[in-house]
């Protein structure tokens, strides 16, 4: 996949195996995003979102920007083969020395001169500063949350339950299934699936009786969850080896899953054949002739069935409201 060494791109060199187990860095970059996202937009300031179609971390923040219907931050799509990572095409802006950009590595290396470590998406990129304000999905998220309105998806007395959920389904889930795809050791797959199947059985009961993974009540780790199962039945359960069930094989989690791509804005943000493309044919390590099968043939629109369980609901000022009574993925772009 390559990295940057001292913020020059190395294509021979990455960091993220173990033992034939698939570790993810934490990034080294500062991280601003949730306290000045705001503050920034209330300046004027232009932010761009740096994102994949392959990437659930990169959906995370796409899926906020979209239920909160923050279209004042740009979207920039990073895409294509991986020559140098992630290739960013049609992107005004240059590096340092007025070189154009053209890899998502340029932007870390505009950053910070000396940045080692991989050339992760999503980013939020300070166009006027000509810096990088975060690459945590999880921080852009939170931030993100916090731009304009009175409802949140991560209200402050909920956010370290929030967090714990989130850890909860990134180790047992998210996670679990990079780590299933990528594993080069027998072992090291056999405990990642295990923990894959774990937890979606335990979802699976945890939402029998509850509209959302909070009651009624959505919160951004529905959206965090999402963007795993939208990608379950076309890339995780067969590029990444997850074989033992599908997510069509678990009616509750099936059911949760058409319910959220219902919600406002949701399902813009997904591209089903940019996806496909960017994990089997982009991306070639785990398939290296580049064959893109067919997408599983699944109606995303029929009718979930879940609205006995309640009205979806969401935070604002303290109190519960209906997601109807509040300004949302109306205004998304």
């Amino acid at each position: 996949m390559g990295m940057l060494i001292d913020g020059i791109w190395r294509h021979e060199i990455d960091r993220y195996m173990r033992d034939g187990a698939f570790e993810r860095e934490a990034s080294t970059l500062p991280d601003h995003a949730v306290c000045d996202i705001a503050a920034r937009l209330r300046d004027n300031t232009r932010l761009a979102l740096i994102v994949s179609q392959s990437c659930p971390w990169s959906h995370r923040t796409t899926l906020v920007r979209a239920l909160r219907g923050l279209h004042e931050v740009e979207v920039v799509v990073a895409g294509g083969p991986r020559v140098e990572g992630y290739a960013v095409r049609g992107f005004n802006e240059t590096a340092p020395g007025d070189a154009p950009i053209r890899h998502v590595h340029q932007l870390y290396s505009a950053t910070d001169p000396a940045f080692t470590g991989r050339a992760t998406v999503p980013l939020l990129w300070d166009v006027q500063a000509r810096t990088i304000l975060s690459n945590s999905s999880a921080t852009i998220a939170r931030g993100l949350d916090r731009v304009g309105g009175d409802w949140r998806l991560a209200p402050d007395p909920m956010a370290s339950d929030i967090d714990a959920l989130n850890a909860q389904i990134y180790e047992g889930l998210a996670n679990a299934v990079y780590r299933a795809g990528f594993a080069t050791e027998q072992d090291a797959h056999a405990k990642a699936v295990r923990d894959v199947f774990a937890t979606l059985d335990w979802l699976e009961t945890l939402l029998a009786d509850r509209r959302c993974l909070f009651g009624h009540q959505i919160t951004e780790a529905d959206l965090f969850l999402f963007a795993t199962l939208i990608r379950f039945d076309s890339v995780y359960a067969s590029l990444f080896r997850c074989t033992r069930r599908r997510l069509v094989d678990y009616p509750v989690l099936w059911a949760y899953a058409r319910d959220v791509f219902a919600w406002p804005g949701i399902a813009g943000t997904f591209d089903f054949d940019a996806n496909l493309r960017g994990y089997f044919q982009n991306d070639g390590d785990n398939n290296p002739h580049g064959i893109v099968p067919e997408l599983p043939d699944l109606d995303w629109t029929k009718p979930h069935g879940r609205d006995p369980l309640g009205s979806l609901m969401v935070w604002q000022n303290g109190t519960l409201v209906s997601l109807e009574d509040v300004s949302c993925g109306d205004h998304a772009t």
